[in-house]
């Protein structure tokens, strides 16, 4: 991978971020990239707690929910490879008690089926309520009734059916093996060996004051903050903690050949296509291995895992074939972690496919940067070597309207490859003095420098309409 690429690609992800966080109305979120294991970026944008005025810090911590499913699969491997179980043993063989279920289908639901959400059981159960905090999660007792209450929802190792009930039961088997608690378990096979120093299974009150406040969406006007909560016997599906630093040395250590947690052959199982998800309304196409979710982002083949918690939409994203971590995590119900990682990838991507090794003919660089037009239309000017594009960042999906622009000398383009909507084959001419562009004559309307153009708005109250001057 060519190291200045991805450097100069991070470079542009943060200055993007700075723009879409001061054009977006979320309190906060955290964004972290990691190459090789090493920390490109980790940057926290917003605020942790609103109403006490406290910024947030990469090193706040954040309810990932379901991450957690991760976690589990991984102890299962581990126990596997232990020789405890496999992961094709039927779940009543550690879980007696399911013998007693009414559905008799239950006695055929394997740990492979509960880990890949192909058992066909209920999502949540029949009253999910304490995602809305209407109850407390349930805890052990209470989580046996429900799941004896409930039939399969659809024929087991038909589908993917997605169950947090069905990853809850694995945490059960989890202790039925290993005779420790889950969460013991889990933290000292996993997140201590990694020193995770801020991960765990649940909420515990020695986290209260490094955990971010979560928040509603915006209610009359106003978000409001949401009660820190314990998930009790549900931790093992979506209890998890974490940090993007910890999340981001967490993702690495799945990657075949990091000799880390589980052997390369029980990284693969997880990792391999075990159902493909079924979206009716969607273009986007994902698989679901062991506890990992496979996402196709250009030609990159991901794992990852999202979370949604009351107050919390988080995502990790990771490359095994480039060895990249993206994370990002944000605290509140509309977040938008997914897409925010999801686009990180394309614009890494471009800036690696438009570099070239070779010493560039034209010394473009001093042209890169953002430009504002007068009623704040914003525009990106990015160059790579010999290649120069513009595109208009203030959105989440930035690489999608690249417009090229074709060398004419050293201050002058045309605009080519461009939307037919737009101004292709017309003249975008930049006013250079000494080794500082001073503006853009952008197709006819003139664009400054962004700190030109906080300056020119700086005390404006109202924007004008000037009239033309007369030359004397």
């Amino acid at each position: 991978m060519n190291k200045k690429a991805l450097d100069h690609s991070v470079k542009y992800i943060n200055s993007w971020l700075d723009l879409r966080y001061e054009n977006n109305d979320l309190p906060g979120f955290v964004v972290a990239i990691s190459y090789k294991g090493k920390i490109l970026l980790n940057k926290a944008y917003g605020y942790a707690d609103i109403d006490k005025k406290v910024k947030l810090t990469p090193n706040h911590i954040f309810r990932v929910a379901s991450h957690s499913k991760t976690f589990t699969a991984t102890a299962l491997m581990q126990l596997q490879e232990q020789g405890k179980l496999k992961i094709d043993d039927y779940a009543v063989t550690y879980l007696p008690w399911l013998k007693d279920h009414k559905d008799k289908k239950w006695q055929n639901v394997t740990i492979r089926q509960l880990m890949s959400h192909g058992a066909g059981i209920i999502r949540d159960g029949q009253n999910s309520s304490f995602w809305q905090l209407e109850r407390p999660f349930p805890n052990a007792k209470q989580l046996k009734e429900e799941i004896l209450q409930s039939d399969l929802v659809i024929d087991n190792n038909t589908k993917l059916k997605y169950s947090n009930f069905g990853y809850s039961l694995l945490g059960l088997l989890i202790e039925s093996i290993s005779g420790k608690t889950y969460n013991n378990y889990v933290l000292e096979n996993i997140s201590e060996p990694l020193g995770l120093k801020n991960t765990g299974p649940d909420y515990k009150s020695e986290i209260a004051d490094k955990l971010a406040v979560g928040y509603t969406r915006k209610i009359n006007g106003y978000r409001l903050p949401i009660d820190n909560i314990e998930t009790k016997a549900m931790s093992a599906a979506t209890g998890f903690y974490s940090t993007s630093e910890d999340l981001c040395n967490y993702f690495t250590a799945q990657f075949v050949g990091s000799e880390k947690l589980i052997n390369d052959e029980s990284k693969k199982e997880m990792q391999r296509t075990h159902w493909r998800a079924t979206k009716p309304f969607q273009n986007f196409q994902e698989d679901y291995g062991l506890g990992i979710e496979i996402e196709y982002i250009n030609n990159r083949r991901t794992i990852s895992h999202g979370g949604g918690f009351p107050g919390f939409a988080t995502k990790s994203i990771g490359d095994p074939k480039d060895q990249l971590v993206v994370v990002v995590l944000t605290n509140c119900h509309d977040g938008l972690s997914s897409m925010i990682a999801r686009n990180i990838f394309p614009i890494i991507d471009y800036f690696l496919n438009n570099t070239s090794t070779v010493k560039p003919k034209h010394n473009l660089s001093i042209l890169e940067g953002r430009y504002v037009g007068r009623l704040g239309f914003i525009t990106d000017i990015i160059v790579t070597g010999d290649k120069i594009v513009s595109n208009s960042p203030n959105n989440w999906q930035p690489m999608q309207n690249l417009e090229s622009l074709e060398y004419i000398d050293d201050t002058t383009f045309k605009i080519v490859d461009a939307d037919s909507f737009s101004n292709e084959g017309e003249k975008v001419i930049f006013k250079v003095i000494g080794s500082k562009v001073e503006s853009i004559d952008y197709s006819g309307v003139i664009i400054k420098p962004e700190n030109i153009w906080r300056k020119d708005i700086k005390g404006q109250e109202r924007i004008k309409l000037l009239e033309p001057k007369l030359d004397m």
